[in-house]
């Protein structure tokens, strides 16, 4: 019955790992997807981003103030003898008397001390528009702190895809150079095996020898090309440099749907943050030179005062208070506003000329792009022939060797260069998927759910 028992729970256990092993077999992998995703969510370099938004709400607020009362508290305490001030302040603390109209109390005053509480509140009635530019000054502040950083998201993007494509390339390159160097050690056991039994020269063992080292250099030189493009990755998802996060999809030819040039360039100012920000660059300059217009007129404002007086703490005294209406203009300032606003006017026309350069650079960056998908699928179809060829050509030379027909050199040309085509077809996918990412780069179009990342 034990027996039984046990074989049972034995059973449920193999059944149960059966269906969680999936599952763990899943979390073993890491899809383009979700190594984006992670990008978006913690990569050190997005997080510096949030501050620069953060500030820029708050220049608007600071521009607000403009429409808001001013507030001023201020308390001082002052003593002397001047008779001008003495005689002032006795009428402010409500204390003069007759007795300080005795000529000798004027101009031989005994000094006197004050104690003064002053409240003023100034408002801004009119200022030709000085404060609603720097309103909306600080507001496309925000729209281009956001538009820098979606910008910065497609930069993080790209960098993403294609440290995660290095990863599956090195992981190839690391494959072809063990396949190669499984070759090299049984060419050199071959090789040994045929100079002890006098059917080959020194030469030959040599000349394997030498190839088996290159192909341990190759290994090494692979695996090291892994870990640096594993550790670039984990810091693009804000992962430890030594995490293990997971094996990248295997690198095979992708078909991806290439739009055409016109339909690209279409969508393109409309598409690209970074070009977005130049435009609010251009409204920015715009408004800079509105408000240097501003600075020419006059401004109206109102005032109040309310101001108390007392000899000390301890001793009774007066309040007063006045308001009114300032207008102030400024009539000449030695030209010097008239500088400002020429200069505001040429950084203005800095910024159109830049925007019209950016947009003849994007039309020949999406060309450029477009031109180097077609060329990457091109040579993709070509080095999988020529791996195909060169595999059949060792098979045939190997063949070859064992009857005695063909050298150690040949076999080793051949061995490298099935070798060489492999790592170079892995190359070429590469190029195909960086390129077609960087395309979708170029117009604006790259996203966690683009056709790149499929």
């Amino acid at each position: 019955m034990k027996n039984t028992l046990h074989a049972g729970h034995l059973i449920l256990a193999l059944c149960l790992l059966s269906l969680l092993s999936p599952g763990l077999a899943a979390q073993d992998k890491l899809s383009l997807e979700q190594a984006v995703r992670k990008a978006l969510a913690s990569n050190p370099d997005l997080a510096v981003d949030a501050p620069a938004r953060a500030a820029a709400l708050a220049e608007v607020e600071a521009g607000k103030a403009g429409y808001r009362p001013r507030v001023d508290f201020e308390q001082s305490v002052l003593g002397g003898n001047n008779p001008v001030y003495v005689f002032g302040t006795l009428l402010t603390q409500r204390n003069f008397t007759t007795a300080n109209f005795d000529p000798a109390a004027l101009n031989r005053p005994d000094a006197l001390q004050n104690l003064q509480t002053r409240i003023t509140a100034q408002q801004n009635l009119w200022d030709f528009g000085r404060t609603r530019q720097r309103v909306d000054s600080a507001r496309l502040g925000v729209e281009m702190a956001d538009l820098r950083h979606e910008d910065h998201q497609r930069q993080t993007m790209l960098a993403v895809f294609e440290t995660y494509w290095a990863i599956s390339l090195a992981r190839e390159s690391l494959a072809a150079a063990q396949t190669a160097l499984q070759s090299a050690e049984a060419i050199v056991k071959q090789a040994q095996a045929r100079v002890d039994s006098g059917l080959a020269v020194e030469a030959d063992l040599l000349r394997s020898q030498v190839y088996l080292a290159s192909a341990r250099q190759q290994e090494i030189q692979a695996r090291g090309q892994g870990e640096l493009a594993h550790a670039a990755l984990n810091r693009l998802m804000g992962e430890p440099l030594d995490a293990t996060v997971g094996e990248t999809a295997p690198l095979v030819r992708a078909s991806y749907p290439v739009p055409a040039e016109e339909t690209l360039w279409a969508e393109l100012r409309k598409r690209r943050p970074d070009y977005q920000a130049l435009q609010d660059e251009v409204r920015l300059a715009d408004l800079e030179v509105a408000g240097k217009k501003a600075q020419l007129y006059p401004t109206l404002g109102a005032f109040a005062a309310w101001e108390m007086d007392h000899p000390s703490l301890w001793e009774s005294g007066g309040s007063n208070w006045a308001a009114g209406l300032t207008l102030r203009w400024n009539v000449y300032a030695g030209g010097g506003d008239a500088a400002a606003l020429k200069a505001a006017r040429q950084r203005l026309e800095q910024k159109q000329r830049q925007l019209a350069a950016m947009e003849s650079a994007m039309q020949l960056e999406v060309h450029n792009a477009l031109v180097q998908v077609r060329t990457a699928e091109q040579q993709v179809q070509a080095m999988q022939a020529v791996e195909t060829q060169s595999q059949e050509s060792l098979r045939i030379l190997r063949n070859r060797y064992d009857a005695g027909l063909a050298t150690m050199t040949d076999l080793l040309a051949a061995e490298a260069a099935r070798s060489a085509a492999h790592t170079a077809l892995a190359q070429a996918v590469y190029r195909h998927r960086l390129s077609f990412a960087q395309m979708e780069f170029a117009a604006g179009v790259l996203s966690p759910d683009s056709a790149a990342m499929k």
